[in-house]
């Protein structure tokens, strides 16, 4: 006879057999535990571990395992953060905006408002063709309007999703969206500093982490590493040079690819220009695995917290798209249009902006040592 384990999630408990992956057993138990990929990436199904023991899924030196991945060997206590249930809308482009040599502006108009947290992800499918995860990310120019979503997507030369855009899919394209998911979303009332570190489009979440920090507290202390490949691909300078109009902000422009045009930007990695820590840190990130990996290593040794969302790009060769989708997508075209310019879909009429000092010149820090005399430690109390 196998063992059994008593497991307690928030308040509902259930029994599980010794083995069992935490989040199978609360499926079968009918426990509701957030969950997406399956694979320990996500980190959708991020739980905290109160007591016990699980095999996998953890982190070294921290509470969170991945309920996807941890595998029940004792009795467990478990506690989740409460998060929107997702949901599945259906979609359709307005507005495509060529924002980088490599980068696509989407605008969807959704059938109602998404409730998400800042930092969330959608399963995106555009009709005919196969799922993508992208997140809705704040407007770079003008205000949110509930019933619009905005997505930076990047074109690889092998996407099958991606290359159509401005051809097979086109403004008026159907949308199916489900979420929202991801555990790398903002924590509100965080009292110490906020770090912020993004690489290409990982940029579309911490944006929108960004906004709403700002926006819970304007005199927040906030620094935000910023990465493109070269200048071309830094489409996020004027909405940058906004947040730049805070006084507690600092940003960090990096490039990767040498240039000799302005000394406003950092080169190398982005990895290479991260302040120093401490554990009254918060940590957001977005981009590539090993950028999103390496700095959840450094936040986790200075004792900070650390919230990643890693892109994982999706080849050619990985696609297992079928005639009868194909044929759903050659419906959805026709002519293949052109994208349109960087501009913002039109806007709701919106109340007259209040008068403003000049906006400051976009501040970057000498030297990583430099970071701790800007990156103030005082706690403030909230003013929302």
């Amino acid at each position: 006879m196998r063992k059994t384990c008593k497991v307690t999630v928030n308040e509902e408990t259930f029994v599980a057999n010794v083995g069992d992956l935490l989040l199978d057993g609360a499926i079968m138990n009918g426990v509701e535990l957030p969950h997406d990929c399956r694979t320990g990436i996500c980190g959708t199904c991020r739980v905290r571990r109160v007591q016990g023991k699980v095999f996998g899924g953890d982190e070294a030196g921290s509470d969170m395992i991945h309920a996807c991945q941890a595998r029940i060997v004792s009795d467990l206590k478990i506690v989740t953060e409460a998060v929107p249930d997702p949901v599945s809308l259906s979609a359709q482009v307005t507005h495509l905006a060529r924002l980088a040599p490599d980068v696509v502006g989407v605008t969807m108009e959704v059938e109602k408002p998404l409730d998400y947290l800042p930092g969330q992800y959608c399963n995106v499918q555009f009709r005919g063709l196969p799922t993508r995860c992208y997140s809705p990310t704040y407007p770079l120019q003008r205000g949110p309007n509930p019933r619009f979503l905005h997505f930076h997507i990047r074109q690889l030369p092998d996407g099958v999703v991606s290359t159509a855009l401005g051809t097979t899919i086109r403004v008026g394209h159907r949308v199916r969206l489900t979420a929202p998911y991801g555990h790398a979303f903002f924590r509100p009332k965080h009292r110490g500093g906020t770090v912020l570190v993004s690489g290409g489009t990982g940029f579309a979440p911490m944006w929108s982490i960004a906004t709403a920090a700002i926006t819970e507290r304007p005199e927040r202390e906030l620094i935000f590493v910023v990465a493109a490949r070269d200048l071309p691909s830094f489409y996020m300078d004027r909405a940058l040079c906004r947040l730049a109009l805070f006084p507690n902000v600092t940003i960090v422009p990096v490039v990767t690819e040498p240039q000799a045009i302005s000394s406003a930007f950092r080169s190398g990695l982005p990895t290479e220009h991260l302040p120093n820590l401490s554990p009254n840190d918060i940590v957001y990130t977005s981009g590539a695995p090993g950028l999103t990996d390496h700095v959840a290593r450094v936040a986790r040794a200075a004792g900070a917290r650390c919230y990643a969302d890693p892109f994982v790009s999706n080849a050619k060769h990985d696609e297992t798209t079928n005639l009868m989708s194909r044929l759903a997508g050659w419906l959805d075209s026709g002519s293949a249009p052109t994208l349109a310019p960087q501009h913002e879909p039109p806007q709701p009429p919106q109340p007259p902006p209040q008068p403003r000092r000049p906006a400051p010149k976009m501040r970057t820090p000498q030297e990583t040592r430099e970071y701790a005399p800007r990156f103030a430690r005082t706690e403030i109390s909230n003013s929302r």
